[in-house]
């Protein structure tokens, strides 16, 4: 219930931040994203200008990947399935 009613504020991000058309597993990607990190303007700005896949998947999958200076295994994990669902078809 909680996660449902501050949805609708991260979707909106990613809806202002993205000039592009996106599938709905790259908005749905973007948005977990978007409420995992807080966003990032680096990423939304690689997904307009649409650089290659492969450069988008090492962005997601090598940042926001620490915390307290740490890597963390279970931040790797959740920034790779948000890679993966970004490109999933």
């Amino acid at each position: 219930e909680l996660f449902a009613s501050v949805l609708p504020t991260y979707e909106k991000i990613v809806k202002n931040k993205i000039k592009i058309a996106l599938t709905q597993n790259q908005f749905d990607a973007l948005v977990s994203h978007t409420y995992n990190t807080g966003g990032s303007d680096t990423l939304f700005s690689l997904i307009n200008k649409k650089a290659n896949s492969e450069t988008i998947k090492d962005w997601f999958i090598s940042r926001y990947i620490t915390a307290g200076g740490k890597v963390l295994n279970g931040l790797i994990r959740r920034r790779k399935a948000e890679a993966d669902l970004f490109f999933a078809k």
